[in-house]
């Protein structure tokens, strides 16, 4: 993106004059332009390709010819918001306006091209900060807030998107640091709670004395208090030193399934679920996430009845912490011994295994498919895995025996 030409004229509504460079003056516009002043429209923009467009319709037309201040290259115009602020060189900053312009009667640069295109496609801006400006500087774009630059037919156009939070959660045991995980503000206690039955930490809700932000809602730490009994059963767990969260994080430099901090007895083969049920819910797992649909940029957890009815759903910007939310709703409201069915967003990884594992929930659906590690660890805790298959049904990786067909 660049400027291709800078022009300017002492009376509105003529041909400008083309010059190679020129002082943009903050709250007023080009100096010695006749559309410079305390208004909104101080400078105007055309894109050179515009001006291109009208040659090949037969106008003689040039740089200046439509009263543009200044003519560019790689900006689609027509796209850019209101309130779209531009670096112009080395200094100057600009802020766009207003975007076209309704001429009232026909001006001198109609009757002299045939046409007058800036009506259409010009786009007017206010001076923010002065500066120097030369034909060939380039132009940037400086993004605010939610705005982020959408590459679309070679040029550049700000677009704005709503973007999904991430925030830092600390998460202290008995007094002590114990993890800190990055998650998508939202359902803090039910993470944790979700969070420490991955962990080992607990077995039950009945495990937790207390469960609670640090210094209210507004914070970012959790605080978990264990009853006096598990505090003991769990002390070696919570006494290791540089112990890693292995569930919210990966592995992180842990060895491999041998190292696995706590003991998980292989799943029984009670559970049979019909196959088609428990397809539609993971072709349906879109209609469980409202974040999803606003940011397209979270992962979304949701837990089934061995007869495919919702139980809980969750969504965050990590998988795991998605399936934490999820466990953890159940785990508090007493009613994970339900969970037979988990439908994930995500590939199925070696963690979300292992939480599943934890959970006892004994079959795992997917969007994505799982790892190698995954399917390892599932097959030696007797877990069905499976995911959407490309052209209709599933990938069956392990454990098919539980899905009723």
């Amino acid at each position: 993106m660049k400027i291709v030409s800078i022009a300017t004229s002492r009376k509105k509504g003529t041909k400008k004059t083309c010059v190679r460079e020129a002082e943009l003056i903050a709250g007023h516009g080009l100096n010695g332009d006749a559309h410079a002043g305390k208004w909104h429209r101080q400078v105007c923009f055309l894109a050179s390709e515009s001006i291109e467009k009208a040659r090949s319709r037969g106008l003689d037309v040039t740089f200046g010819d439509f009263a543009e201040n200044i003519a560019t290259t790689g900006i689609d115009w027509k796209n850019i918001p209101v309130g779209t602020q531009l670096k112009l060189g080395e200094k100057a900053l600009v802020e766009i306006t207003q975007i076209g312009k309704e001429c009232k009667k026909k001006c001198a640069i109609f009757y002299q091209a045939g046409d007058c295109i800036m009506p259409r496609e010009g786009v007017f801006a206010k001076v923010l900060e002065g500066g120097v400006i030369h034909s060939g500087d380039k132009i940037e774009f400086l993004l605010s807030g939610n705005q982020v630059l959408q590459w679309k037919n070679g040029t550049d156009i700000p677009v704005r998107h709503l973007l999904i939070g991430e925030e830092p959660l600390s998460i202290r045991i008995q007094g002590k640091p114990y993890s800190v995980v990055m998650r998508t503000p939202g359902d803090e206690i039910s993470h944790v709670a979700g969070f420490c039955l991955a962990e080992g930490i607990v077995d039950s809700v009945d495990d937790f004395k207390t469960l609670a932000f640090c210094d209210g809602e507004d914070t970012n730490v959790v605080t978990v208090i264990l009853t006096p009994s598990r505090n003991k059963a769990v002390s070696d767990l919570l006494e290791r030193k540089g112990f890693i969260s292995q569930t919210s994080c990966g592995l992180c430099g842990k060895e491999l399934i041998k190292d696995i901090n706590q003991t998980i007895s292989p799943l029984s083969d009670r559970i049979k679920i019909d196959i088609n049920k428990a397809l539609l819910c993971l072709e349906s797992l879109s209609e469980h996430q409202p974040l999803r649909k606003e940011t397209h940029a979270s992962h979304a957890a949701a837990l089934y009845t061995s007869g495919c009815r919702l139980l809980a759903a969750a969504e965050d910007v990590g998988r795991h912490n998605a399936l934490d939310k999820a466990i953890g709703k159940l785990l508090l409201n007493r009613k994970l011994e339900k969970a037979s069915l988990l439908v994930l967003s995500s590939r199925v990884s070696f963690e979300l295994v292992q939480k599943a594992a934890r959970a006892n929930i004994p079959v795992i659906l997917a969007i994505s498919r799982p790892t190698d590690l995954a399917v390892k660890l599932a097959t030696e805790l007797n877990i069905t895995i499976a995911c959407l298959a490309r052209d209709a049904g599933l990938f069956i990786y392990c454990g098919e025996k539980r899905l009723k067909r």
